[in-house]
């Protein structure tokens, strides 16, 4: 039987009672489309074959730079009791909460 425990409380999460959430994070670079100046994606033309595009941008780039795009890719999961989900959905960057004021010298 596999045991999960919390990855932010590390609180045991016992299977059939607790609600075990998942949270997936992907980190990857993004390639921008140069040809339009367009972010990859958003292309304005609608006729446009995105395989022909992305086999010419992997011709472009050598073995040293694909070898990098795949070392900055990572695949994150994490598994949560409900309390600690219940935090992470409001602030799932834990940023500091509470807005910083910049005021002026006068």
């Amino acid at each position: 039987m596999l045991h999960y425990s919390c990855d932010i409380c590390k609180r045991p999460i016992v299977a059939g009672t607790d609600l075990r959430h998942v949270v997936k994070i992907e980190v990857f670079p993004a390639v921008e489309d140069q040809s339009c100046g367009c972010p990859s994606g958003t292309s304005s033309h609608d006729d446009v074959d995105n395989l022909d595009e992305m086999q010419e941008l992997l011709e472009r780039l050598d073995e040293s730079e694909l070898a990098d795009l795949e070392d900055d890719t990572r695949s994150l999961r994490f598994d949560l009791c409900d309390a600690c989900r219940q935090r992470f959905v409001k602030n799932p960057l834990g940023m500091k909460g509470g807005k910083q004021l910049d005021f002026s010298n006068n």
